[in-house]
C-alpha cells in the first residue's frame, strides 16, 4: 500500500495544474510557431508545479529525518526529484487512476524536455542537517544559523544554482555568506537593503553557481553566515537547482 503522502502530492500538483489550464488557441499553420507555443505552455506549467513539488519535497525530507523506517520516504523523495528533473509536468489523470487502482501507472516516459531546460531540485532544510550552530530542535522547519552542514548523497554532474530561502529582520552591516562543497567556495554578501520585515517573512537570495565535472556522491556541503557566536540569519532551506533557461519571447 502506498503511503498517504503520495495522495497529498497529487492534490498539490492538481491544484497547480488546474490554475495553469487555459483554453487552447487555434493552431497556426507554422510548425515553428506551434513548437514555440508548446514550449511556452510547458514552462508555464513547470513554473506552477515546481514550487508546489519543492514544498512537498522539503516536508518529505523533514519527516524522513525522524522516521524509524525511511524506506517509503526515500522512494517518494526519489520519485518527486525525478518529476522535478523532468520539468515538473505530470499526466494527472493517469496518476489519479493509478492511485485509485483502476489502472497501472503507465510506463510511457514523461513529455520530453530539452536537456538545457531540465531542472533538478534538492531542498536542504535545517531538519536534514548533520550539524547546526547554534543547535536547533531536530524537527525545526527553520533555524537561526551561524554554521550548518549537510551530507549530499548524490548530484549528477552539471552546473547548479545555489539559492538561499531566508529571513533576516535585523542587519546593521552586510552579512558575509560562504558555501563550500566539492573543493569549491561561493561567497556572497547579504546587503542591509535585503532584510525582511520580520522573522516570518522569507525571501530568496541567489548565492552563485557550482559546476560539477563528475557525479557528486556522499560529499558534505558547508554553509556559514557571519559570526556564529551572534547569528542573525534564519534559514528555511538551501536550494540546489538547475539554472533557469532564458525566457522565450512569444
Amino acid at each position: 500500500m502506498k503511503p498517504p503522502f503520495i495522495t497529498t502530492a497529487a492534490l498539490l500538483v492538481l491544484a497547480g495544474h488546474a490554475a495553469a489550464q487555459q483554453p487552447a488557441p487555434a493552431a497556426p499553420p507554422a510548425a515553428a510557431r506551434l513548437q514555440q507555443m508548446e514550449s511556452i505552455y510547458q514552462k508555464e506549467l513547470s513554473s506552477r508545479h515546481i514550487p508546489l513539488l519543492g514544498k512537498y519535497l522539503v516536508e518529505l525530507q523533514r519527516q524522513a529525518a525522524t522516521a524509524a523506517d525511511k524506506t517509503a520516504y526515500t522512494a517518494e523523495i526519489a520519485r518527486i526529484q525525478q518529476i522535478i528533473s523532468a520539468g515538473g509536468v505530470l499526466d494527472l489523470i493517469a496518476t489519479q487512476q493509478a492511485q485509485s487502482g483502476t489502472m497501472p501507472m503507465p510506463a510511457t516516459p514523461p513529455i520530453p524536455v530539452p536537456i538545457e531546460q531540465k531542472q533538478a531540485l534538492i531542498a536542504l532544510s535545517p531538519a536534514l542537517a548533520q550539524e547546526v550552530t547554534p543547535k536547533a530542535p531536530a524537527d525545526a522547519q527553520t533555524a537561526t544559523v551561524g554554521e550548518i552542514s549537510w551530507r549530499i548523497e548524490f548530484i549528477a554532474a552539471g552546473t547548479y544554482d545555489i539559492l538561499l530561502h531566508y529571513a533576516c529582520p535585523e542587519l546593521e552591516e552586510p552579512l558575509k555568506i560562504v558555501v563550500q562543497c566539492n573543493g569549491q567556495t561561493l561567497e556572497k554578501e547579504l546587503d542591509v537593503e535585503r532584510v525582511t520585515k520580520d522573522s516570518q517573512t522569507f525571501r530568496i537570495l541567489r548565492l552563485g553557481s557550482l559546476t560539477l565535472t563528475s557525479d557528486l556522491r556522499g560529499e558534505t556541503l558547508r554553509f556559514s553566515a557571519g559570526d556564529k557566536a551572534s547569528p542573525k540569519l534564519i534559514v528555511k532551506s538551501l536550494l540546489i537547482t538547475r539554472p533557469r533557461p532564458p525566457v522565450l519571447n512569444p
